[in-house]
């Protein structure tokens, strides 16, 4: 049998996620923004960068929806 975490480790570890995720993607995204308005193509390398930007949006709002269940859980309204 495994330990399951407590409520607030579940949050933090989303917070942490979710954090993280956004980070990456304003950051990437700035650097895809910056790069186009510096002439740059919209290349391979570029267009990559985008991709990562837009999977680290999907990251975050993946970690949010467990963090608003994790919210319901504490309330008491279950699934």
């Amino acid at each position: 049998m495994t330990a399951r975490p407590t409520l607030r480790q579940r949050k933090t570890f989303a917070l942490i996620r979710i954090v993280a995720g956004l980070v990456a993607a304003f950051y990437l995204g700035y650097v895809v923004v910056a790069n186009l308005l510096a002439g740059v193509p919209f290349d391979n390398t570029l267009r990559f960068s985008a991709l990562v930007a837009l999977a680290g949006l999907g990251y975050a709002g993946w970690y949010l929806r467990d963090l608003s269940a994790v919210a319901r859980e504490e309330r008491g309204e279950g699934k």
